[in-house]
């Protein structure tokens, strides 16, 4: 087993005049599963009356339920809502226009939804009264995520969507299921799962539409996330070693994937438990996940922070570090989403009988892109050095639309010469 650090001393230290990290609670039963750019934007499913319907969070609007939910009308639901890095777009698992099945949906701000499907692709079929389903959103709100369902063995057919292309099917093994989790920014690099001749799923990247395996896995695993230029990807692994899925990291090289794998908690039942990464930041240095310690669905679980520079750290060790806690009859389950600049982490806690989502905030200071406390001629020429061009992560895309442009600027001269308090 690798070692698990104990201490994450990027996020302890926070720099003179930065405000200090906080935590929030959403209302019970509304889970969060996707976090924008800065974290102003949070999408998820209604889970405390059992819709399983699709909102979005603001701080102004607080949380705005999308509708099209398909549990009510099917009793069945799949996939995950995410959301776009400017949060004005959000994909999701969504009820047809006529009330009949299920399709993968993308909803914009001002205009609501669009179904990606019917018509399904030339092989596609209407399967227990779904089309197929949603479970990711490049960064950029491009190209949607998921599978349609197939004819033949291996039914589910994985496949990105975009509105110039429609739905497009992905290179998979002939009569292998597969499914696509998350995208990169601009959609040309996207991970999840292809089963192989046992059923096993196994972690999977397509690049440019070319498959190819990240780590072949004698157990079910897969990979979760993705960074903003396809660089990183996160998920897990088995490891025959330890018996378990383990959390991975996978990170390109130019030529292929390299794997590190961190081992699962201690205490963590071999065969039946495991750990995982489900989320990374635009820049792949932080990544959230969880440890299962058994097989049970109520078993004790924790959830997980990584970063590059410190390792590990478990869910109240790092609350902790920041000085935060959650109330005393608060058990947390996991962490599900950080946003696309990595100072804001959502997790899901139990308190009482009920889950609930809370959402920590690291003492994001807009503007300060050099990390130094302030938002003075330092950020502003970062900006500049980077103006007019595009790109996933760059400095001085305050929005983070993938572009450094007047929009950029005006946002950082708004706030120019102030300490971030």
């Amino acid at each position: 087993m690798h070692r698990i650090s104990a201490a994450l001393a990027c996020f302890a230290l926070i720099p003179a005049g930065r405000a200090a990290p906080t935590i929030e609670f959403l209302p019970a039963g509304y889970l969060v599963s996707d976090a924008n750019w800065d974290g102003s934007v949070l999408v998820g499913n209604v889970v405390g009356d059992f819709s399983y319907e699709t909102f979005r969070w603001t701080a102004a609007t607080g949380v705005q339920r999308l509708g099209r939910a398909t549990v009510p009308v099917l009793g069945t639901g799949a996939g995950t809502p995410d959301v776009s890095f400017d949060g004005t777009r959000v994909s999701a698992t969504i009820i047809t226009a006529d009330n009949t099945a299920a399709t993968q949906g993308v909803w914009t701000l001002g205009s609501g939804w669009i179904e990606t499907m019917p018509p399904s692709p030339a092989d596609g079929v209407l399967l227990d009264n779904s089309y197929g389903s949603a479970w990711g959103l490049s960064g950029d709100g491009s190209t949607l995520t998921g599978f349609y369902w197939g004819t033949g063995p291996g039914s589910a057919k994985p496949c990105t969507w975009s509105a110039s292309t429609g739905v497009v099917a992905l290179e998979r093994t002939p009569g292998r299921s597969a499914r696509v989790n998350a995208a990169d920014f601009d959609g040309d690099v996207v991970v999840g799962w292809e089963e192989r001749s046992d059923g096993a799923w196994q972690p999977t990247v397509w690049r440019n539409g070319v498959k190819s395996r990240l780590t072949e896995s004698e157990g079910f695993a897969e990979a979760y996330g993705v960074n903003a230029d396809g660089t990183i990807i996160v998920g897990d692994w088995w490891d025959p070693s330890e018996a378990k899925v383990v959390m991975t990291v996978w990170t390109w090289n130019g030529a292929a994937y390299t794997r590190q794998s961190f081992g699962a908690l201690p205490g963590t039942s071999p065969n039946f438990g495991g750990s995982w990464l489900s989320a990374v930041s635009a820049d792949g240095t932080v990544a959230v996940g969880g440890n299962r310690y058994s097989q049970s669905p109520g078993g004790p679980m924790d959830g997980l922070v990584w970063t590059a520079q410190s390792g590990l750290m478990r869910d109240t060790d790092f609350l902790a570090s920041l000085g935060l806690s959650v109330p005393a009859n608060s058990d947390i389950r996991t962490f599900d989403a950080v946003s696309g600049d990595g100072r804001v982490i959502v997790g899901t806690l139990l308190r009482g009988a009920e889950l609930q989502s809370f959402v920590i905030r690291l003492g994001s200071c807009p503007g300060d892109f050099n990390g130094d406390g302030s938002v003075d001629f330092g950020d502003l020429n970062l900006l500049l050095g980077n103006y007019n061009t595009s790109g996933p992560g760059l400095a001085g895309d305050f929005d983070g639309d993938g572009d450094v442009d007047f929009a950029d600027l005006n946002a950082l001269l708004a706030v120019f010469n102030t300490p971030c308090a």
